[in-house]
């Protein structure tokens, strides 16, 4: 859209995807759009993953959208030449640079092919949202996500929040709706405890639907204020 082109061997545009960088031969500028060059982008990035390799967007976000082991190093194999051929036009083009991979490599793509800025989209939303003057005067703050895991602790929304909360030493509590054994990496990032809402075995169907959802975290929560009660009395 921008007017880069992306072309096989043919000089054909390659398939939406990763599949697409399968193909990847040549990465043209010939039809960029001259306005582009005087745009400066913003971009929201709430993690620090490098392009590739172990903590790259193939081995840390594959897995989540279905990827098996040998998916994964495929992709990281064709994310290795895209990086390398951007690179012969492109010299500021760098796949170890934190925030490189994500979003499945889009923080590649504009610090590559725009004047791009990665900045912390947690830090952007509590600036904009003036949080931390509700924060301050609060008891106990909350925070969440789907799933906590060792991503969460790389900075994302509820660590940030977190952190936030730790400048005036107030405890946070975290719901979620499931929970991975990393993610205690989290209590090392200023959540000081964690819960999953599930509260028996269930499909993935049944925890999604939002009645099931609603009162699962209104039970979850209820039992954890509590516990924060009785602590807070003792």
């Amino acid at each position: 859209a921008l007017g880069y082109g992306f072309l096989n061997k043919d000089g054909q545009q390659v398939p939406f995807g990763a599949i697409g960088l399968k193909e990847l031969e040549t990465i043209t500028d010939t039809y960029v759009l001259p306005e582009l060059a005087e745009c400066e982008f913003k971009i929201a990035c709430d993690v620090t993953n490098p392009l590739c390799g172990e903590n790259g967007c193939s081995a840390v976000y594959g897995p989540q959208k279905g990827a098996n082991p040998s998916m994964i190093m495929e992709m990281d194999k064709w994310l290795r030449y895209y990086a390398a051929l951007a690179r012969e036009k492109f010299p500021k083009a760098d796949l170890n640079e934190p925030g490189t991979g994500a979003a499945g490599g889009l923080g590649f793509a504009f610090l590559t092919f725009t004047d791009a800025v990665l900045e912390s989209g947690i830090k952007i939303v509590l600036e904009e949202t003036k949080l931390e003057s509700f924060v301050k005067d609060a008891d106990v703050v909350v925070t969440g996500e789907g799933r906590l895991d060792f991503q969460t602790a790389m900075g994302k929304a509820p660590v940030g929040v977190a952190k936030l909360a730790k400048k005036f030493d107030i405890p946070v509590l975290a719901f979620a709706g499931s929970v991975t054994k990393d993610a205690a990496e989290c209590n090392k990032n200023g959540i000081d405890a964690f819960f999953p809402i599930l509260r028996g075995i269930s499909t993935l169907e049944e925890a999604m639907k939002t009645e099931n959802a609603k009162q699962n975290l209104t039970d979850t929560a209820e039992q954890a204020f509590r516990l924060f009660n009785i602590c807070r009395q003792a």
